[in-house]
């Protein structure tokens, strides 16, 4: 009888695991803030897979205390790039990813680091939506103040502000 509880219970557990994965298919319900293209096998358009605010924070997030270069000090809310990368199905093989803002700037980030970093794309600042004025809806942070050593890698100019796009590309 025991044995059967724990089948059951493994069975239950790896149902709602897979169903965090059935998300990625669906189609965003609300105006869509990123868009993930390129070496993915998750889609839920033409265009890749499109998520809405919802759906991307549905991902899970994660919580940065410290230094963002142009404002001070912050706690941002968001999205591990890592996470969102394995929520598209990313390839096994990803050489970079390349963040991509409304005006066209793109921040290309080794996948090596995306992987080793907490590298987020944040979509709150103490518990409030970040405002377009500020970066927002969506921006890309780098945890300068637990990872010091990403500033001389990825320095403040590539805080990439508004992202609208991330784009995977293998090796």
């Amino acid at each position: 009888m025991r044995r059967l509880g724990l089948i059951i219970g493994l069975c239950a557990v790896l149902a709602l695991a897979g169903s965090v994965y059935c998300l990625a298919a669906a189609k965003p319900a609300g105006k869509v803030v990123v868009t993930v293209t390129g070496a993915i096998t998750e889609t839920n358009s033409d265009k890749g897979l499109e998520l809405d605010m919802a759906m991307l924070e549905g991902i899970g997030t994660k919580l940065y205390d410290g230094k963002d270069p142009w404002l001070g000090k912050k706690k941002y809310t968001g999205v591990v790039i890592a996470d969102i990368l394995k929520f598209a199905g990313a390839a096994g093989d990803v050489a970079e990813v390349i963040v991509i803002a409304k005006d066209g700037k793109k921040v290309t980030l080794k996948a090596e680091d995306v992987a080793k970093y907490p590298i987020m794309l944040a979509t709150q600042d103490g518990g409030k939506p970040i405002g377009a004025g500020v970066g927002g809806p969506v921006k890309l942070v780098f945890p300068y103040t637990t990872h010091p050593e990403l500033e001389k890698v990825y320095p403040k100019e590539d805080w990439n502000w508004f992202v609208v796009a991330i784009e995977v590309k293998v090796k």
